[in-house]
């Protein structure tokens, strides 16, 4: 259990480890530069506490004898999942995490350690998504106000300016204003300027029905 623990001190990925009781006894130098909290902070705790982890829908998943400690302590196998975790700050931050039983080096006792990587972006983007179709959904079946009642689609993408097209390019990936301002290496209120002009000119209300109505008309 030493040289795994010695291993994992210089892994990539996040890495911690819990006892029979759910008992944080190992955290490794990428967790907490991941969830923020030193090993001093977590060592002897509950890793429930720690993490605080939630699914999609908000639901609780770290809780004392959850689904992944209890399987994993009968030594099955459990499928690589994703928890929105919480940080030292207070920040969330959604993480990927795969579960290794491990014996202790006298065989006595069984060790679960967490790998975890931060899975943020990826899932924002996944999200993103999924919100980006529903609300195609809604546009094909009439939920948004819909603009092409004054004229049709190739003479509204015919309105927007090359660099509104990147900026509508960019929304379409989940880029956030920040983000968008640094890869066009313009100010972000002038990010916000261009996201303005280019609602007006879809006649949509929102970022997201701009995005939606930009997939459903073949603009980016």
């Amino acid at each position: 259990m030493d040289s795994l623990f010695q291993a994992l001190d210089g892994a990539a990925d996040g890495a911690f480890a819990i006892d029979e009781d759910q008992r944080i006894v190992y955290w490794n130098r990428a967790a907490q530069e991941i969830l923020g909290y030193t090993p001093e902070e977590v060592l002897g705790r509950a890793c429930h506490e720690v993490l605080a982890g939630r699914d999609d829908e908000g639901q609780v998943i770290c809780r004392h004898h959850c689904y992944v400690a209890s399987t994993a302590f009968t030594r099955s196998p459990v499928t690589s999942y994703d928890t929105c975790a919480h940080t030292k700050s207070g920040e969330t931050r959604w993480i990927n995490v795969s579960i290794l039983a491990c014996s202790t080096s006298d065989d006595t006792n069984l060790l679960v350690v967490h790998l975890f990587r931060d899975a943020t972006q990826q899932k924002q983007s996944e999200q993103f998504t999924r919100q980006v179709m529903d609300a195609a959904r809604g546009l094909r079946s009439g939920s948004f106000p819909q603009a092409v009642s004054s004229g049709p689609s190739k003479s509204l993408a015919q309105d927007l300016t090359n660099r509104e097209r990147e900026v509508l390019s960019l929304l379409a990936q989940g880029l956030s204003t920040s983000d968008i301002a640094q890869s066009l290496s313009i100010s972000p209120s002038t990010v916000r300027n261009h996201v303005q002009n280019i609602l007006y000119k879809l006649h949509v209300h929102s970022r997201l029905e701009a995005v939606s109505y930009a997939y459903e008309h073949g603009l980016v």
